[in-house]
């Protein structure tokens, strides 16, 4: 899938993997994140090298575009890092730290050496795989894990990128004080078929 297509199947996509409120302590985490660089960052709940996997991942799953930036311009994995550090239950964490570790077995162990190739085809076998792929993965414990892994990881990163400030300030449709309500107005009509941002 070639990186607009991506795009625009996230974009059809929306909140449909679950939508979770965006409460203050998860906008200050994203506010946060802003703030650290974007081109190294030192994990606070994951390992180097789990970090490393969750980064490459989310940049395929939410690739830049020439007018729209991609997941690493807003720092999503550091926020999903910061999520799990200070507000996802530590049970849930372990869960999907151990996700990642089979991740990484299937890549090997240089992570960041691995062609992006390799990430491609995972996302492809456990995303994209029909129903009939799916109710074999649950036979399988291990692949179960890994597909419950990758779903999590792409509808929170999705999650978080459409709360981002810049996202959610410069992409989505803005309206500080939505002072109006006007029914039966389509989307294309009220805001030129963007989604409403989230941001307060």
């Amino acid at each position: 899938m070639n990186m607009m297509n991506r795009r625009k199947a996230i974009k059809r996509m929306g909140l449909s993997f679950g939508y979770i409120a965006a409460t203050p302590t998860v906008l200050s985490i994203l506010e946060s994140c802003g703030k650290e660089s974007q081109i190294s960052w030192t994990p606070k709940f994951f390992l180097e090298n789990e970090a490393i996997v969750i980064q490459k991942l989310i940049d395929l799953i939410l690739p830049p575009t020439d007018n729209i930036p991609g997941a690493l311009d807003v720092d999503v994995p550091q926020f999903i890092d910061s999520y799990y550090h200070e507000v996802v239950e530590i049970k849930k964490g372990d869960t999907f730290k151990k996700g990642i570790n089979l991740i990484i077995n299937i890549l090997g162990d240089n992570v960041a050496g691995a062609d992006m190739n390799q990430y491609d085809s995972l996302l492809a076998k456990f995303l994209k795989a029909r129903q009939k792929e799916i109710e074999e993965f649950k036979i399988n414990e291990e692949n179960n894990l890994i597909y419950h892994t990758l779903t999590n990881l792409r509808s929170t990163a999705v999650w978080a990128f459409k709360t981002s400030q810049k996202i959610g300030k410069e992409v989505l449709a803005y309206d500080p004080i939505p002072v109006v309500q006007i029914g039966c107005m389509s989307l294309d009509e009220a805001t030129g078929g963007k989604e409403w941002s989230l941001m307060n």
